[in-house]
């Protein structure tokens, strides 16, 4: 309907918009219209400072809409070097819900399985830096110097 042709447009109306698929990373704006005549486009709602959807204590697990905004983000596990695709995650909280963290997207971080382990089950740390992306800093056993690390994503507009 007309709410879709308006939000189309918001998505793909100024010409500098790009998609990003797992496995394939960035898409042209063309191939991104291309895609998007033959799908549903799910509205993510974000705060002008680009960052969606939050539950506080409401919930534990992570919503189907904020695992969308998260795969938007994150693009797949987070960690440095892994990139395994956003279906083969799960959402992390950075301070744990055990210990009081919410579920908001920036206590949220996805993780592969096997990083998810390593993150409660060793030193490394993540927080969520001031370009709204994951951090991690890595033990001393790995870095003496515990510099952060940037997350895997891309970094740049994306179409999840």
């Amino acid at each position: 309907g007309a709410a879709d042709r308006g939000a189309y447009r918001d998505l793909f109306g100024d010409g500098t918009s790009v998609g990003w698929l797992p496995w394939m990373g960035p898409l042209s704006r063309n191939t991104s219209r291309q895609l998007a005549c033959d799908c549903v486009l799910t509205a993510i709602v974000m705060d002008e400072n680009g960052n969606p959807l939050n539950l506080a204590r409401t919930a534990r697990t992570v919503t189907a809409k904020q695992r969308k905004a998260l795969t938007a983000r994150d693009h797949g596990c987070a960690f440095p070097g892994c990139g395994k695709p956003a279906a083969w995650t799960e959402g992390h909280h950075i301070w744990h819900w055990a210990d009081g963290g919410p579920t908001d997207m920036n206590n949220l971080v996805l993780l592969c399985g096997f990083h998810h382990r390593l993150m409660h089950h060793s030193d490394w740390e993540v927080f969520i830096g001031t370009d709204n992306h994951p951090w991690f800093i890595p033990p001393a056993t790995v870095d003496p110097y515990r510099q952060p690390r940037q997350s895997h994503a891309r970094a740049g507009p994306h179409i999840a």
